[in-house]
């Protein structure tokens, strides 16, 4: 990956995380190192904080998604199939 490429994908990736509200930060954090820990021999060590940081994005949107009710139908849909 050339710097260019790495540095536009580090834009993209702080983008989508200047949204992370801070009652989501810890969990997305933690969850993100969860998720990570398992990638993280099989990429390179100079995107670790990259991959990181979007996978925070990423968690910390659904715990909004969840909060805000965007996802209430799926989730009564799965709970059903549960039970």
């Amino acid at each position: 990956m050339s710097d260019d490429q790495r540095n536009a994908l580090r834009d993209l990736v702080s983008h989508l995380g200047a949204g992370i509200r801070d009652p989501h930060y810890r969990p997305a954090y933690d969850a993100a190192a969860n998720i990570c820990s398992g990638v993280y021999e099989m990429i390179p060590v100079d995107v670790h904080d990259l991959v990181h940081e979007a996978v925070m994005a990423g968690y910390a949107a659904a715990l909004s998604d969840l909060e805000e009710g965007k996802l209430d139908d799926q989730v009564r849909e799965r709970s059903e199939v549960l039970e």
